[in-house]
C-alpha cells in the first residue's frame, strides 16, 4: 500500500478517536450541569477506560471523577484518584492544576469533617496562588478559603474581616467566573455568617444568592439557599408562612435532581414549621415524607452497586498488573512444590479467617448505621425540644418565666453540643473540651452583649471521656448563668472568666467574675454541688473579690 494512502489511513482513525473522546467530555459536562451524578459516573468511567495511556486528558478525567463521588457523598474514594493525577502533574511540573487538586482536597476534607487536614491542604494551596495562570482555579480556591474559614473560625474577629473581604472579592469578579455556583455559594457564606449577628444583612445575601441561583439555575446550591432562607424566617420573623415557601421550593429543586439528603433536609424544615404553628396533621404528613426518605437513604447507604463498579474500575486498571503477577505466582509455584501441603493448610484456614472477617464487617456495617440513624433522632428531637422552649419563652409575658426557661433553653443546648461533637468525633468516648467549651460559650454571646460583660476564656487542649466532659459543660453553664442572673449591678464594668490548665495530671478548672453583688457572701449553689459530686471533687468558692470558683479534677 502507498505510503500516502497509510498515512491517511492513520489519520482517519486518530480523528475518529478524538472525536469519540470528545463526545465523551462534553456528554460528562452536560450530565453534571442537570446534576446528574450517577449518570456522569458512569461515563466518567468509560471515558477513563477507553484512554490507555497516562496522559494529561486522563488525569484531567480523574479529578473530574474524584468531584463527582464527592457530589455522591463517596468521598472516601476521592484520594485515590487526586492522589494520582497529583503524582501526574508534579512530573509535568503543572503549578495551576497542583494548586487546583490542593483545592479540592481541602474541600473532600472538609466533608469529611477533618479540619486539621482541610486547613492543610488549603495552605499548601495558598503557597501556589502566585503560580496560578488559571482564573477558573483562582476563584474556586477563594470561595473554598472563604468557607474554611466561616466554619472553624467564624467566632475570630480578624476571620471575620477576612471572609467577607475574600467574599467581596468574588462578588466583584462576577463576570469573570465561569461557575456560577461559586457565586452563589459565597452569597450564602456571607448570609450565614450574619444570620445572628446582623440577621437584615443576613437576609439580604441570602436573597441576592436566591436571585442568581434561579438565574444561572444552579440547582444544589439553589436548594441550600432555599433551606437557609426558610430557616432565617422561621428563626427570626416567626414568618412560617415565607418559612414554607422557600422550604417548598428547595423540596421541589431537590425533587427534579433526586438529592435525597437535601430532600431529607426540607422535609424536616417542612415539618418543623408546622409543629410551631401547631397544625399537627401537616406535621404528621411531612414527618411519614420524612421516613420515607429516610428509609431511601439507608437503601441507597447499604447498596453495593456504586462498590461494584468501583472495585470492577480498579480490577480493570490493574489487568496488565495482575498478568505478570500471574506468571511470577506460576514460577514461584513450581519452586514450592514440595511445600503444597502446608500452603494447602494455610489457605484452608486463611479462607476461615476471611468467612469470620466478612461477618465481622457485615455486623460492624450495620452497626454504624444504627448509631448513625440514632444520632439522626436525637439531633432532630432536640432541635424540636428548642424549638418548643423558644415557642414557650415568646409566649409567657413574665420576665420570670422567661429567664427559667431561657436557662433550660441553654442546657438543652449543652446537651446538643455535646451530642453533636460525639457524632462528628471518630472516637465516640472522647471529647476534645477546648473546643467543646467554645462552642458552648457562643450560647452566651447575645446575653454578654445584651449586658455589656467582657468575657475571657482561656482553654487547654484537653482530650476527656465524654461524661466528665458533659459536666463539666453543664458546670460552666450553670455557673455562667448564675453570675448573669446575681452576679452585677447595672453601673459596674462587668467581666466574666473561664480559665482551665493541665497540671501533672489534673484539670484545674478556674470561673470567675467580679460581680459586686457576691462579695462578702455565703454562696453554695446546689446544682453546683451536685456536679461536683458526680465529678467526684470538693470545689472552694471565695466571695472577696466578686464570686471565684475552683476544682481540680482527676484527668
Amino acid at each position: 500500500m502507498n505510503s500516502k494512502y497509510r498515512f491517511l489511513i492513520v489519520a482517519l482513525l486518530l480523528s475518529f478517536r478524538f472525536i469519540g473522546q470528545n463526545d465523551l467530555t462534553n456528554k460528562i459536562e452536560n450530565l453534571i450541569s442537570v446534576s446528574q451524578y450517577d449518570s456522569a459516573y458512569v461515563v466518567t468511567q468509560k471515558a477513563i477506560k477507553n484512554l490507555k495511556t497516562n496522559s494529561e486528558e486522563k488525569n484531567d478525567y480523574y479529578i473530574q471523577y474524584a468531584r463527582i463521588l464527592k457530589s455522591l457523598y463517596r468521598t472516601d474514594s476521592c484520594f485515590y484518584y487526586l492522589d494520582k493525577a497529583e503524582n501526574f502533574y508534579k512530573e509535568k511540573q503543572d503549578k495551576s492544576k497542583q494548586f487546583y487538586i490542593l483545592t479540592i482536597k481541602a474541600e473532600v476534607s472538609r466533608a469529611l469533617v477533618k479540619r486539621n487536614m482541610a486547613n492543610n491542604y488549603i495552605y499548601e494551596a495558598e503557597k501556589l496562588f502566585t503560580k496560578n495562570k488559571n482564573p477558573d482555579y483562582k476563584y474556586y480556591y477563594l470561595n473554598r478559603r472563604m468557607a474554611l474559614l466561616a466554619e472553624y473560625y467564624n467566632t475570630t474577629p480578624d476571620s471575620l474581616i477576612k471572609i467577607k473581604e475574600i467574599g467581596n472579592l468574588i462578588l466583584d469578579n462576577e463576570s469573570k467566573i465561569k461557575d456560577k455556583t461559586i457565586l452563589v455559594y459565597t452569597l450564602n457564606e456571607l448570609g450565614f455568617l450574619d444570620f445572628n449577628r446582623n440577621p437584615k444583612n443576613g437576609l439580604k445575601y441570602f436573597l441576592k444568592a436566591f436571585g442568581l441561583a434561579e438565574k444561572y439555575n444552579t440547582k444544589i446550591a439553589y436548594v441550600d439557599v432555599c433551606i437557609n432562607l426558610g430557616r432565617f424566617y422561621q428563626q427570626h420573623e416567626f414568618d412560617y408562612k415565607s418559612a414554607l415557601f422557600y422550604h417548598n421550593k428547595g423540596l421541589k429543586k431537590a425533587k427534579e435532581i433526586n438529592n435525597l439528603f437535601q430532600m431529607q433536609q426540607c422535609y424536616n424544615e417542612i415539618k418543623n414549621c408546622y409543629v410551631l404553628q401547631q397544625e399537627f396533621k401537616n406535621a404528621f404528613y411531612y414527618r411519614d415524607s420524612l421516613a420515607n426518605i429516610d428509609l431511601m437513604i439507608e437503601e441507597f447507604t447499604n447498596s453495593r452497586k456504586y462498590d461494584i463498579l468501583e472495585n470492577k474500575f480498579i480490577l480493570d486498571s490493574k489487568e496488565q498488573e495482575l498478568k505478570q503477577y500471574k506468571k511470577n505466582i506460576y514460577l514461584l509455584i513450581i519452586i514450592l512444590v514440595s511445600l503444597f501441603t502446608g500452603i494447602f493448610i494455610m489457605y484452608f484456614y486463611n479462607k476461615k479467617i476471611r468467612s469470620k472477617n466478612r461477618e465481622l464487617k457485615k455486623l460492624n456495617d450495620e452497626n454504624k448505621f444504627l448509631v448513625s440513624e440514632t444520632n439522626h433522632r436525637v439531633n432532630n428531637n432536640l432541635q424540636v425540644v428548642s424549638l418548643l422552649i423558644n415557642e414557650l419563652i415568646s409566649k409567657f409575658k413574665k420576665k420570670k418565666h422567661q429567664k427559667e426557661l431561657e436557662s433550660l433553653l441553654i442546657k438543652v443546648d449543652t446537651i446538643a453540643t455535646l451530642h453533636r461533637h460525639l457524632y462528628h468525633t471518630k472516637n465516640n468516648d472522647l471529647i476534645n473540651l477546648n473546643e467543646y467549651l467554645t462552642e458552648l460559650s457562643q450560647n452566651f454571646t447575645d446575653s454578654f452583649n445584651k449586658k455589656n460583660i467582657v468575657s475571657e476564656f482561656k482553654l487547654a487542649n484537653i482530650i476527656l471521656p465524654a461524661e466528665k466532659a458533659m459536666f463539666l459543660g453543664l458546670l460552666t453553664t450553670e455557673l455562667t448563668i448564675n453570675s448573669l442572673k446575681h452576679a452585677f449591678k447595672e453601673d459596674q464594668t462587668k467581666e466574666i472568666s473561664l480559665k482551665i490548665e493541665l497540671q501533672e495530671g489534673t484539670i484545674l478548672y478556674l470561673f470567675s467574675d467580679n460581680g459586686e453583688n457576691s462579695k462578702g457572701k455565703v454562696i453554695e449553689p446546689k446544682l453546683v454541688s451536685q456536679i461536683c459530686l458526680q465529678l467526684e471533687s470538693k470545689c472552694e468558692i471565695s466571695t472577696l473579690n466578686g464570686f471565684n470558683f475552683k476544682l481540680i479534677l482527676k484527668k
